[in-house]
Order: structure tokens, then C-alpha cells, then sequence
């Protein structure tokens, strides 16, 4: 009788307390009558497995480590063979029948980062002091648990994170001559600096090529760049100090644990630069821009009447009335593709309309230097800056615009 009160307490005060780490604890009592002395106990597998600093487990070709906390938390993760990182789940522990208990994992823990996994319970048959005997529910395949040290677990760790260091540097060359090769450099209030491409010859010989407008032209440069995969926290792209407005650089670097590319100077951010998102925004979200004169290349300067870039569909460039001359409103119908590798966007028309009547005579050739600009086979770089303009930049020459 002593003993069932016992159990009956012991369930009360399971049921009270939080993180008792199994789903219906009145199991470990309820056959207390027909089953076994001997039989597996849920509560003395929990005991266990929190006493252990961490357990190893092999699987698949990876070995999995695991802390297990009282209230029912388990934090699991890998060796080397799996970069991504430590998850926090939570565990229960029943059991089936007298000679088995099954642990689960809620999320499957780390396992989840195998391909194609379809574990997350172990069926453990048995334990004793050098480790649980267990076997995965879906593929019956041994999954046994062996007692590590936190030492091991450390060791285990720092060889996986050699291992991300060395395959994000092997990545970081990929990522910069794509995703990451062109791009802005931006000041801590937002206004844009310089644009900048990353090139790699066949023969690893890196470059940088920088362009930013100063005394009303584009300026460009280009430095060569030494690259340096030393270091463990960083692939550093070094250079040559350069001055642009007033700012020096000589170097950007390619942090390894973030993924982002910044700059050796504090004030100064890099943001990555899509040609395809200014395309995206001017053929389904574009409002109307205004060449603006006061900032505008010396070459653009005379051009009569004003120049819109309007939001009509198809976009054109509009070409408004202006005195002196015999056309009222012209329209170069546009269209526009991008090329993200470069940064660049092609700008190209299909016709000119006369939508108020009129000719447009030498229209043509009044604006030609212009339109040679945004029509030319090179493209263009468009951005946009903190103070709401659209710029408007040549890639090789020195002109440019800006639209309001």
C-alpha cells in the first residue's frame, strides 16, 4: 500500500511541476500491478540522460551530440560533416511496452539537416553505465547514445569550425565574382559615395573599378587589388588607398561568418546593387521623373523643353513643347532589360509617337546626344540616392543626369 501511495505522489507532483519531459507520466505507474520489477522506466532514462554532460550518437556518417536538460530541453548538433549550427528542441520520453522507451525529439533536432531523414524517435532497449542501446522507429538502424566529455564536444566543434571558415572562403570567390562584384558604397547618412565592379581575369588577377560624380562629371578609376585568404574571420580584397570625395578606402572585405561585404573605413557601407530591382520598379511601380538642369552633364545642358521619363504604358521618354520650335509632345516609346552581373541597364525604343499632332522634324537631332546617351549599347548605371533623385550614370564616360 506504501508503495502505491508513493507513486501516486510522485505522479501528483510530476503533473504539478513543469518540464517533467514525458507526455503522460501516469504511464510509468498505471500497470504498476502486471508489469515487471525490471521493467525500462521513461523516468529512469530522463534521470540518465541529464546526469551525462553531453552524449554522442553516430548516424549516417555523422556524429551527433546532445545535452539534455531537466525541464525537458535538448540542444543537438553535428561534427564537421554538417556546417549549420546547434538547434534547440524539446524531448519526450514514453515507453511501449515493458522492454522499450522511446525518446522524441520534437523537431528531430539536428538530425533534420540529413537529407532525406526521417528520424526523430529512438527506441531505446536498454542502458547501462557505458551507454544507451537504441535504434531509430522508421529504419531500425542503431542509433546507440555513448557518454562524451564537454572536452570532446569542444574539440568536435572547433574542427566544424575550421570547416565552415574554410568553405565560406571557397564560397566568398564565388560570391564575389557574382553576386557580391558590383555594387554602391554608401556614407552613414545614405548618400552615395561611388559605385564599384569586381573583375577576375582567367589568371586570377583581381580589379576594381569605381565611378562617382564630382565637378559635375563622372569620374572613374580603376586599382588593382591583391587578394588575401589568410585570415580566419575575413577574405580581405586589398588595394592601393584610394580618395573619392573626400573619403579613403584600402580595402573591402568579405566577412566570413556574416556573409557581408563592408569596408575598412567606419563610415562608409556597401550595399549590393540589382540593375533588375530599377528595371522591376520602372515597368510596374515607376512614377514620372523630370530631367533635372541643375544637375545634369554640361553636354545635356542646352536641350530645349522638358524631358520626362514618364509612367504611361509603354514608357516613354517625353519630349515636351518648347519655343522656337514646330513639334508639340514627343514620344520615344521605351523599354528596358537588365544585367545584374554588370550592374548595368539597357534602355532601348521602338518608335516615336506624335500622340497631339505636330512632326518632329529635326526633334532627332536636337536631343541625339542625349538619347545616344540612355539608348547606348553599353547601358547604364541608374540608383537612387538618399535625397530621392534618380541618377542616371555612364559606365565609361563622364556624362550623366539626374531625374526629380
Amino acid at each position: 500500500m506504501m508503495k502505491n501511495i508513493t507513486y501516486i505522489v510522485s505522479t501528483i507532483c510530476c503533473l504539478l511541476l513543469s518540464g517533467c519531459g514525458m507526455t503522460e507520466p501516469w504511464k510509468d505507474w498505471e500497470n504498476e500491478g502486471t508489469m515487471s520489477e525490471s521493467r525500462l522506466r521513461p523516468s529512469e532514462v530522463k534521470a540518465m540522460l541529464n546526469e551525462a554532460e553531453v552524449w554522442k550518437m553516430s548516424y549516417q556518417g555523422t556524429t551527433f551530440f546532445f545535452q539534455f536538460e531537466e525541464d525537458g530541453k535538448v540542444r543537438s548538433q553535428t561534427d564537421k560533416t554538417i556546417l549549420q549550427g546547434a538547434v534547440e528542441s524539446k524531448y519526450i520520453l514514453d515507453f511501449q511496452g515493458e522492454k522499450t522507451v522511446l525518446l522524441t525529439l520534437d523537431d528531430g533536432g539536428a538530425l533534420q539537416f540529413l537529407p532525406n531523414n526521417q528520424e526523430k524517435t529512438f527506441v531505446i532497449t536498454g542502458y547501462d553505465a557505458s551507454g544507451i542501446t537504441a535504434k531509430g522507429l522508421v529504419s531500425g538502424a542503431d542509433m546507440n547514445f555513448i557518454p562524451a566529455s564537454a572536452a570532446e564536444l569542444q574539440s568536435a566543434l572547433e574542427e566544424k569550425r575550421q570547416a565552415i571558415i574554410a568553405y565560406n572562403k571557397e564560397q566568398s570567390i564565388i560570391l564575389l565574382k557574382t553576386e557580391l562584384n558590383n555594387g554602391l558604397l554608401r556614407d552613414d547618412a545614405g548618400a552615395v559615395v561611388a559605385r564599384y565592379t569586381l573583375s577576375c581575369t582567367d589568371d586570377s588577377q583581381w580589379s576594381i573599378a569605381w565611378a562617382w560624380l564630382e565637378d559635375g562629371k563622372v569620374k572613374h578609376l580603376d586599382s588593382a587589388i591583391t587578394l588575401d585568404m589568410t585570415s580566419e574571420e575575413s577574405t580581405i580584397l586589398a588595394m592601393d588607398q584610394v580618395t573619392i570625395q573626400g573619403i579613403s578606402l584600402s580595402k573591402l572585405l568579405y566577412v566570413l561568418d556574416s556573409g557581408k561585404l563592408i569596408t575598412d573605413n567606419a563610415a562608409i557601407s556597401v550595399e549590393l546593387y540589382k540593375a533588375s530591382d530599377w528595371v522591376n520598379t520602372y515597368t510596374t511601380a515607376w512614377h514620372t521623373h523630370v530631367l533635372d538642369r541643375d544637375n545634369i552633364h554640361e553636354a545635356f545642358a542646352g536641350l530645349p523643353g522638358q524631358v520626362e521619363f514618364d509612367d504611361r504604358s509603354p514608357r516613354n521618354i517625353v519630349i515636351c513643347p518648347a519655343d522656337g520650335y514646330s513639334w508639340w509632345y514627343v514620344f520615344f516609346v521605351m523599354g528596358a532589360s537588365a544585367d545584374d552581373t554588370q550592374g548595368r541597364v539597357y534602355l532601348t525604343t521602338s518608335g516615336i509617337n506624335m500622340m497631339f499632332g505636330g512632326t518632329p522634324e529635326n526633334v532627332e537631332e536636337v536631343y541625339r546626344s542625349f538619347l545616344d546617351f540612355c539608348l547606348s549599347p553599353e547601358g547604364v548605371w541608374i540608383y537612387s540616392d538618399a535625397d530621392g533623385y534618380t541618377y542616371v550614370i555612364s559606365p565609361n564616360n563622364d556624362k550623366w543626369f539626374r531625374m526629380k
